[in-house]
């Protein structure tokens, strides 16, 4: 296996973990799994979508913001990304 082969394979592994942890509501034990994923598959931009989705749990709308928005610059008709950073600017213009 080449050496980027590698790392998404561990990537995925790491995404494996941390989705264990978010769906059961430890959103930064997630978010720790998802930043080591992320090391090794930076171009990957479902991974930051995952983290903004975690961040967004813990009411971190500013990094759930900037997740999305890292994660529409590599992938720009990623449309649930698009859907939750909309929903975030809509909360922030009316809240």
């Amino acid at each position: 296996m080449q050496g980027s082969e590698a790392n998404k394979a561990k990537s995925k592994e790491l995404i494996e973990i941390a989705k264990f942890h978010f769906v059961h509501n430890e959103y930064r034990k997630a978010l720790e799994f998802y930043e080591k994923a992320l090391k090794l598959d930076p171009q990957n931009p479902q991974i930051l979508y995952n983290m903004g989705i975690a961040y967004e749990s813990l009411n971190d709308l500013r990094n759930a913001k900037q997740c999305y928005e890292a994660a529409l610059k590599l992938a720009p008709n990623f449309e649930q990304a698009k859907e939750r950073l909309s929903k975030i600017i809509g909360t922030a213009e009316t809240g």
